[in-house]
């Protein structure tokens, strides 16, 4: 057979090598550099090195596509010495595997294409090649192969004249034969958790990178508690223990105390707890803490579910422990804290607020009401206005009282003055008529006296707290104003009083 005969059959072999198409197969790309030798075809038998690096990839499971670049050169003898056949080509494989990519020897057979540049006889020439070979992959590793390459080559020569030599064109024939390493360079595809597990076998495929496998690919789990160690924060648990996701004892409620023990195991998130996983109870009165509103009642206190007293000495709805106004008078309203209410905000509770609805901010009388600007609540027979506020613009100083037949003032009285000086001074343009009044117990003229000179000590006394003397008018009108009946001692106690009134 003909050197040329001999290339065609070497290529019908490789594509009658090729089967059927499989649906996976290892297509990484791989680099194997090659070292070998190189021997003529001719009957000389000149020989050299070689050297190659090939760039390649699978594209089937029976097929490979490779780049390649070799290196090769040749003492040719029967001529003189320096006349040598250095070889450079640049060319690509078609590859035909023989066994599949996860067997342990995989032959191959390959045809070969490729551009050449060689040096022969001082003359430097170029061309095209085809060659045709086979030989095998050694499975090294996951990554690593060894690899044996034997080809027979064609290189076809343009001739050419340079130096005064003349190269005609022709075809030289070569044998080449190298060993190398195959280095992959990606995730194997049989094992894409990297475990070392082939996928067909592997149990648990998506392991993370680094996990301590079984040989069915799962992750260990030394105490047996359904766990992996990685994920396992309690790696020691003893059988049969039932755990949580962390491997460690099961604790639904959160509360540090494993279900096992826990007495109370639906316990809120946050709570402190005792050893038996119960909410602490510090004051024993049968309410946990974090619901406990009165977290210090005394031993043996009835509680309510709130943890507080059920005692409520002044009957208004808030239990005596909660009550910041204890003494409350029955049937007056209060808020949350057992104060009564202050409608306006201006320190004097709705029930003894005569003018319940004083624009925010404004200085009041003991009364609640401002000098201006202000809605007293009219007294019984007083005339009122379009909005039912009283006309008259006068504020009985209730608590103003003087000792006995006499005009000095009671230490009470003198801590009520003391707000109303300080009403007086927040409006410095109003000027007010102090007004003295008595019961009727007594002659008209003894009344008359006693009211003036009682309505003369309060000016006196709100001038030492820094009120100027000018802007007060002291007036006694005696028994003639009463405002309740003097037939009765409640009556007469109302009509003994001291009123303030804006002087318009």
């Amino acid at each position: 057979m003909s050197k040329h005969g001999r290339l065609g059959a070497i290529a019908l072999l490789v594509c009658g090598a090729v089967s059927a198409q499989g649906s996976e197969f290892d297509d990484r790309f791989y680099l194997s550099p090659m070292v070998g030798g190189v021997i003529s075809g001719s009957d000389d038998l000149d020989s050299g090195p070689f050297g190659g690096l090939v760039v390649g990839k699978g594209i089937s499971p029976h097929f490979g596509l490779e780049l390649e670049a070799t290196y090769s050169k040749l003492d040719v003898s029967h001529l003189p010495e320096g006349n040598f056949y250095e070889r450079l080509t640049l060319g690509a494989n078609l590859v035909g595997y023989l066994a599949p990519d996860t067997a342990r020897i995989r032959p191959f057979l390959l045809i070969n294409g490729n551009g050449h540049d060689i040096d022969f006889l001082t003359v430097g020439l170029n061309g095209v090649g085809l060659g045709a070979g086979g030989g095998a992959l050694f499975k090294l590793g996951e990554r690593w192969d060894a690899r044996l390459d034997i080809r027979y080559n064609l290189d076809f020569i343009n001739g050419t004249t340079e130096n005064g030599v003349t190269v005609p064109d022709d075809t030289f024939y070569l044998w080449t034969g190298a060993l190398g390493v195959s280095y992959k360079f990606g995730a194997n595809p049989y094992d894409e958790d990297g475990d070392g597990v082939p996928d067909a076998q592997d149990k648990c495929p998506g392991t993370p990178k680094g996990v301590t496998v079984y040989s069915d690919g799962c992750p260990t789990d030394l105490d047996q508690d359904g766990v992996p160690d990685y994920l396992d924060k309690c790696p020691n648990t003893p059988k049969g223990t039932l755990v949580g996701s962390d491997g460690c004892e099961l604790d639904s409620d959160g509360d540090g105390v494993p279900d096992a023990r826990d007495q109370c195991p639906n316990t809120p998130r946050g709570v402190p707890v005792n050893v038996n996983g119960c909410p602490l109870d510090s004051d024993g009165d049968g309410v946990p803490d974090y619901l406990d509103k009165c977290p210090g009642t005394p031993p043996g206190t009835r509680v309510n579910a709130e943890g507080c007293s059920l005692e409520d000495r002044d009957n208004d709805g808030i239990p005596d422990e909660l009550d910041k106004c204890p003494g409350t008078p029955p049937g007056v309203p209060v808020g949350p804290d057992g104060c009564p209410l202050d409608s306006d905000g201006d320190g004097i509770p709705d029930y003894l607020d005569e003018c319940p609805r004083t624009p925010p901010g404004a200085k009041v009388l003991p009364n609640g009401c401002a000098l201006t600007g202000d809605c007293r609540k009219p007294r019984p027979g007083e005339q009122v206005d379009a909005n039912g506020c009283a006309i008259e613009q006068s504020f009985i100083l209730r608590g103003v009282k003087f000792e006995f037949d006499s005009d000095r003032l009671t230490p009470q009285a003198r801590e009520i003055l003391n707000e109303v000086a300080e009403t007086l001074k927040a409006y410095p343009n109003i000027d007010v008529e102090l007004e003295g009044h008595t019961d009727s117990i007594g002659t008209d003229s003894y009344n008359l006296g006693l009211s003036e000179r009682r309505a003369n000590a309060v000016k006196v006394y709100l001038e030492g707290r820094g009120v100027q003397g000018k802007r007060m008018r002291p007036v006694g009108y005696g028994e003639s104003r009463p405002i309740a009946s003097n037939d009765t001692e409640e009556g007469r106690e109302e009509n003994r009083r001291v009123e303030l009134r804006v002087i318009e």
